[in-house]
């Protein structure tokens, strides 16, 4: 009994622990929610995947400050320096309007 519940104990910690696979640049579909990266053909952007609000996400960039940007439903072009972006929690009125990180 013991050595049963040591296996699936060492099944769960490996499942635990197993590296999540990047999304490929054949695989990024409308379907993909939240920040989709640069691939060699397109830009990095976030897709919006709620169909009647918008939102606040923070957007890190590179080289320069990070900022948070109003998004509506759909996919939103970021700046090429884009490194990542997130939902913060918040609807906003404008999708477009951008404000300062404090």
């Amino acid at each position: 009994m013991a050595f049963r519940t040591l296996i699936t104990l060492a099944a769960a910690a490996a499942f635990a622990v197993t590296p999540l696979t990047p999304v490929s640049a054949g695989t990024v579909t409308a379907a993909q929610c939240g920040y989709i990266p640069r691939t060699l053909t397109d830009d990095p952007a976030y897709e919006h995947c709620a169909t009647d609000t918008n939102v606040w996400i923070r957007v890190d960039r590179l080289f320069r400050g990070d900022y948070e940007r109003c998004v509506g439903p759909g996919r939103t072009k970021l700046d090429k320096d884009a490194v990542g972006a997130w939902y913060i929690g918040q609807l906003c009125s404008h999708p477009g309007d951008t404000r300062g990180v404090s």
